[in-house]
């Protein structure tokens, strides 16, 4: 598992794109110049880690998805979250 920077680029179109944000847009919101996000979409440009957290923010996904692809699994959450509750509940019956 590495960072690939066409990769992120590509998630971060992709995310924008799909929240219907035009690269100016996005930009004024996380503080850049358009230029910037252009070149970012494109793989040659980096971000720091700081605009890294605000994009993520911004396009409303995780920082490991724009960097790695990887989404939040909700469901397995969830069902730890269950587990452990019932878990908890099985200790202070027994208490």
């Amino acid at each position: 598992m590495y960072f690939n920077q066409l990769d992120f680029g590509r998630r971060v179109k992709e995310c924008r794109e799909q929240i219907g944000m035009t690269q100016e847009e996005l930009a004024i919101l996380v503080g850049v110049e358009k230029q910037h996000i252009s070149r970012m979409e494109r793989g040659t440009r980096a971000c720091s880690i700081d605009l890294l957290v605000i994009l993520a923010t911004t396009l409303h996904v995780s920082t490991d998805y724009l960097l790695l692809g990887r989404s939040i699994n909700y469901e397995n959450i969830s069902m730890q979250l269950q587990s452990a509750a019932f878990q908890l509940s099985m200790i202070a019956k027994n208490l």
